[in-house]
């Protein structure tokens, strides 16, 4: 009667550990980047040696109970629900993120629920500093050493200017000689303010057109096809298709004397797009029977600006938004994975940490080494299933009413035989 006892008292132990780990995934089925646990059980037999044979040789054994036999992660995808901070992110697919505590120990996460501290460092809702890979002058070196992520605030981006610019022109081929057309884009100097570059076209009596300009409205110098900057109008000149012929290189020189100081040397005009293997591609500047117009124009150069936000890529690069509309890469973040992720130890504050039975973490940048991508401006939700996890409080409720009934019923059996004794 004793082992029955014993039998009965291990199901009481094992539902109490089920309800335990049920307990804890319902509570947790709103916390951020959580993962499940499901328990297993294993049944406990007595040593089999000396065990008694019935007459067909097989062993006479009585089960003595139930154990538990592992407390596994479950290691599923979560879903992905939009935040209202552009620094929360998510991993979609493998990996974990990784930050330093400040016993300067390495642990590892889902929850993305990062957030600036007063030094601009990312850090963990409880201060931990999120780890990646720094960019230097522009640049993320792939396998440089790990480094708190930091976002520069305050940070002023300085000015460009000017040396390059496009003018998407059509001069109207029949236009009568004398017809001025201007064609003005925006320009900065090596301050960064704002330029109004102005090109005139004269139509001539041949058809071709003569080209001057002015910064400001300050007469500028031209150069083409690769000679000396002079005062005299360039001609352009287009064939029967209305496609440029000549020049093939045109450049406006300003007069710095009038730049307060700034400079702006040379900008040069784009008479032709240039496609993305390098060769030369469709006219900029075109003559066709049809009115003067300049449809779009682009240009190298921005004024300076302050830093006003930040963005993440799907290949965890982070990115710092300047108001000039231009962005930098501050860094990437580092995922972290694992042999068998299972084997991971939970510290609390949603960090796990590595164990023997994990081996030691293998960090890269997401996308690479079967790596997840990084959902910026998400969170990941936990992976709890209620569903699924009210169906199994009721299999550990049950559970443990039908070993308390055992209990009783052996309770009951025991009082019978001390009132026959």
């Amino acid at each position: 009667m004793t082992f029955s006892f014993n039998a009965s008292l291990s199901g009481l132990n094992a539902m109490s550990n089920a309800l335990s780990v049920v307990g804890n995934n319902i509570a947790n089925a709103n916390t951020v980047g959580f993962r499940g646990s499901q328990i297993t059980f294993s049944d406990v037999y007595a040593n089999t040696f000396g065990a008694r044979l019935n007459g067909a040789g097989l062993a006479l054994q009585i089960g003595d109970g139930v154990q538990t036999s592992s407390i596994q992660t479950n290691l599923s995808q979560g879903t992905l629900n939009e935040s209202s901070s552009s620094l929360h992110t998510a991993i979609q697919g493998n990996g974990f993120f990784v930050v330093r505590q400040r016993d300067d120990t390495l642990s590892y996460t889902r929850a993305g629920d990062f957030t600036l501290n007063n030094e601009g460092y990312l850090i963990t809702p409880r201060g931990d500093k999120v780890q990646g890979y720094a960019a230097v002058g522009g640049v993320i070196t792939p396998g440089s050493a790990l480094t708190a992520l930091r976002i520069p605030i305050g940070q002023t981006l300085a000015p460009q200017m000017t040396s390059s610019a496009s003018m998407k022109v059509n001069l109207n081929s029949q236009a009568t000689t004398g017809t001025d057309f201007h064609a003005t884009i925006q320009v900065y100097d090596s301050r960064g303010t704002t330029r109004v570059l102005d090109i005139k076209f004269t139509r001539l009596a041949n058809g071709s057109f003569d080209a001057t300009a002015t910064l400001d409205g300050v007469a500028t110098q031209l150069s083409s096809n690769g000679g000396a900057s002079g005062v005299a109008p360039v001609n352009f000149q287009f064939d029967s298709s209305g496609n440029l012929l000549n020049p093939t290189q045109f450049s406006v020189q300003p007069d710095q004397t009038q730049l307060g100081g700034a400079v702006l040397p040379s900008i040069e005009i784009n008479l032709r797009e240039t496609n993305p293997d390098g060769s030369l591609g469709a006219y900029n500047i075109v003559s066709y029977a049809r009115p003067s117009s300049n449809s779009a124009n682009n240009q190298d150069g921005f004024a300076a600006g302050e830093l006003s936000g930040s963005s993440i890529d799907p290949n965890g690069i982070l990115l710092a938004i300047f108001s000039n509309g231009q962005t930098r890469p501050i860094g990437q973040y580092a995922l972290a994975t694992f042999n068998s992720s299972e084997g991971l130890s939970r510290r609390g504050d949603n960090l796990f940490a590595e164990t023997l039975a994990s081996n030691q973490a293998t960090i890269g940048a997401p996308g690479s080494g079967g790596r997840g991508l990084i959902a910026g401006g998400y969170l990941e939700q936990s992976n709890v299933n209620i569903t699924n996890e009210f169906v199994k409080l009721i299999e550990a409720q049950r559970g443990f009413q039908s070993n308390s009934r055992v209990i009783t019923s052996l309770n009951q059996t025991f009082q019978d035989l001390l009132q026959i004794l």
